[in-house]
């Protein structure tokens, strides 16, 4: 009987252990999370209608941000073109066939380099017209937002369809 108990608190104290150790791993790597929201800012009656980059730190972590970018795709995504991308470069693929596009080329600040304090967040305005220049050259009407910190590490947000506006469709007829 003492044998078995011994053998039950051996694994109790080994399952343990190795549930503490994974926390501790999960929690001592920074995190953040990148969101593009479609918003409206502005003073009095002056609005202007386009996106907003929110960056998140939901960890314990000061995050480092070095850069934020928007791309959008060329060309139509390939599988075929992920998998040739996944085996010459040994990694997940997570934006083949799309273009990384600076702000600073569209006279946007991004605000970086930034310390992004636990708890804290970083939102960046993106106007209409800024979204429409950039997505011309775009094979479809999507966007996305990509952040790397200052150890070159990037996060993606998920893809924004952004829609074509009835001022802009009667502005082209």
């Amino acid at each position: 009987m003492e044998l078995e108990i011994s053998k039950i608190l051996s694994v109790y104290a080994a399952c343990l252990s190795t549930i503490v150790f994974v926390w501790n791993v999960q929690r001592a790597i920074p995190r953040y999370k990148v969101d593009l929201i479609f918003g409206v800012t502005g003073e009095g009656n002056d609005f202007d209608h386009g996106i907003f980059v929110s960056v998140k730190n939901p960890s314990p972590h000061t995050v480092h941000l070095a850069n934020i970018q928007l791309l959008y795709p060329l060309r139509r995504e390939s599988v075929w073109r992920k998998l040739a991308h996944g085996f010459k470069y040994r990694r997940i693929p997570r934006a083949v066939d799309w273009c990384h596009s600076a702000l600073n080329l569209y006279e946007v600040e991004d605000g970086c380099p930034v310390a992004l304090e636990p708890g804290k967040s970083h939102e960046i305005f993106i106007t209409h017209e800024v979204l429409e220049e950039v997505l011309e050259s775009a094979s479809e009407r999507r966007i996305r937002a990509v952040v790397q910190d200052q150890l070159w590490r990037n996060k993606y947000s998920k893809s924004f369809d952004y829609p074509v506006y009835q001022d802009d469709q009667e502005a082209t007829t």
